[in-house]
């Protein structure tokens, strides 16, 4: 996430002279981002309560199956972030400026 963000902050100040204006899009452009797939993730881990012993057993048992599932999925949403390096930013939401 780290690397994404510097990529957005360079966009932003590479094509907006105004360093708010820059500032504004890069928070406009990571919010719902990061909001909406790392905060998610953390509050779903963080969220957790110790397992008993049956629990352990089942979860033990189950959870190699349920990551070969969902591990490749999981690790796109995360990872498989493309930010366009050559499209301008624009000032608002709307259209790119060329």
């Amino acid at each position: 996430m780290a690397s994404e963000d510097a990529v957005e902050l360079g966009r932003c100040l590479r094509d907006l002279p105004d360093p708010g204006a820059a500032f504004a899009a890069y928070e406009r452009l990571r919010r719902a981002r990061v909001e909406r797939r790392v905060v998610a993730a953390g509050v779903r881990s963080s969220t957790a309560k110790a397992a008993g012993p049956l629990a352990r057993v089942l979860r033990d048992a189950l959870l190699p199956i349920f990551l070969r599932r969902q591990g490749a999925e999981a690790a796109e949403r995360l990872h498989g972030h493309h930010i366009d390096w050559d499209t301008p930013v624009a000032t608002t939401a709307g259209a790119a400026r060329r």
